[in-house]
């Protein structure tokens, strides 16, 4: 049988982001039917709510450093002297999940009348490790990247103006977790025929 399969062609329809305390454990990845369900809690993760029509934007990457040699022009060979996984988008709603993550820090309510709450913005800010789920599929199939240990290593500004919505743009870093960056789990059996 041949390699071409129109059914391997994949789109991201539906998608969410979740959020966790670190090394949270992936829960059981959830029936295409109702995956991408608001109601559909997967258990110790927290979504992230509305995320902007770009997506996420997954990017694996790998620094290598040539080894030369006198007897050839050509390396000898290759070390790996880094890997990477990251992980962006931009959260559209604007409230204390996300703009704790964007900004870092904790929201404290205060006791006045009328009620307020202050999130500090840190001078020396602390990075946070959380685990993340990007989930992704159609009706048919699901698809999830889960980093158990992940923190936010690049932000982008945002404008704020009377037609726009705020957009909290953030990069996502995978930090080491026992040997692994994360792990791509997807519905199904990928290794049979189709």
């Amino acid at each position: 049988m041949g390699k071409i399969n129109a059914n391997d062609i994949r789109f991201a329809p539906n998608g969410r982001i979740l959020m966790a305390a670190a090394s949270t454990p992936m829960p059981t990845l959830p029936e295409p039917a109702n995956a991408f369900d608001d109601a559909t809690a997967l258990a110790g993760f927290t979504d992230l709510g509305y995320v902007s029509e770009d997506g996420a934007e997954i990017t694996p990457s790998l620094t290598t450093s040539d080894i030369p040699v006198w007897q050839s022009a050509t390396p000898a060979t290759t070390v790996i002297t880094g890997a990477g996984l990251t992980v962006g988008f931009r959260l559209m709603q604007f409230d204390a999940d996300s703009t704790a993550l964007f900004f870092g820090g904790t929201w404290v309510v205060g006791t006045g009348d009328p009620v307020t709450s202050t999130l500090t913005l840190p001078s020396t800010p602390t990075l946070l490790t959380k685990a993340l789920i990007i989930m992704w599929g159609d009706a048919t199939r699901v698809a999830a990247l889960y980093i158990p240990r992940a923190q936010v290593s690049d932000r982008e500004g945002f404008t704020l103006t009377r037609t726009n919505p705020n957009a909290l743009a953030m990069t996502f870093k995978a930090l080491d977790a026992n040997g692994k960056l994360g792990d791509l789990i997807v519905s199904g059996d990928i290794t049979a025929a189709s």
